[in-house]
């Protein structure tokens, strides 16, 4: 990048910074983005750390269970009776809010740069997956890392999808399975269900029914595509002419 412009727009020269903005988005032609949940707040979804946020609500639920809002993210301390329910309840209150969110104009914004052909990437530290409902292209597989085609970097996985612990196949978060994670609880995977209920008929012994998680990174997981987005990065890097972070510091 020829040039670092950081510019807050919490201050009186708000007019004057945007023109800045403007500027710098208006002569660039590879623009890098990088959002937080800043930019989700204004289309309904409360952040974890503030004192109406997330958190606060569960640590009410399970008091004396978790220290911080990180604790809610930390795959070590998701090993007890309570941790693991308090997680669960997170999950499906977090999902349902998600699902009745919209698009605010950040999105829209974002998504005009991507058809302006002058949007080299998004990383962003969300899991809501707004991006996707503006038409951006979100695929955290990442096939190709040379030729990448995904415009979204889902640094922090996805609340969009849920995974089988005992096994790699992925299906769709559907408002379903959130009675059931509000309850405290992980939803059984409905294939291992359904081969259970083939040998309970055929008098075989019962295996093993897998549970189903979010695609979300915790802290202490290891991204599965962790060396793919490091090589995407410093791809962008090489080729981008304009940084933009938002909602996050």
């Amino acid at each position: 990048m020829e040039e670092i412009v950081k510019l807050s727009l919490k201050s009186e020269n708000d007019c004057f910074l945007i023109r800045e903005v403007n500027r710098h988005v208006a002569k660039a032609k590879n623009c890098v983005i990088i959002t937080g949940a800043g930019i989700s707040c204004s289309a309904g979804i409360p952040d974890f750390i503030s004192s109406d946020g997330l958190y606060n609500m569960i640590k009410s639920q399970y008091p004396g269970v978790f220290r911080s809002s990180k604790d809610l993210f930390d795959v070590q301390l998701l090993r007890t009776h309570d941790t693991i329910k308090g997680f669960n309840l997170f999950m499906g209150i977090l999902k349902e809010i998600i699902v009745n969110a919209k698009p605010t104009a950040t999105y829209s914004f974002i998504k005009k740069l991507a058809d302006m052909k002058k949007l080299k990437r998004v990383y962003t530290q969300n899991i809501d997956n707004l991006e996707e409902l503006v038409g951006l292209g979100v695929d955290w597989q990442f096939e190709r890392v040379k030729n990448c085609k995904a415009q979204v970097v889902q640094l922090h996985g996805t609340l969009s999808k849920l995974q089988y612990n005992a096994c790699t196949n992925i299906c769709p978060f559907t408002l379903q399975y959130c009675d059931i994670f509000k309850k405290g609880k992980a939803p059984n995977c409905p294939k291992c269900e359904e081969r259970e209920n083939t040998r309970a008929e055929q008098g075989l012994r019962p295996h093993f029914i897998g549970q189903l998680k979010p695609t979300v990174i915790l802290y202490g997981d290891t991204h599965p595509k962790g060396l793919e987005i490091s090589q995407i990065a410093i791809r962008d890097q090489n080729k981008a002419d304009c940084l933009i972070i938002m909602g996050t510091l």
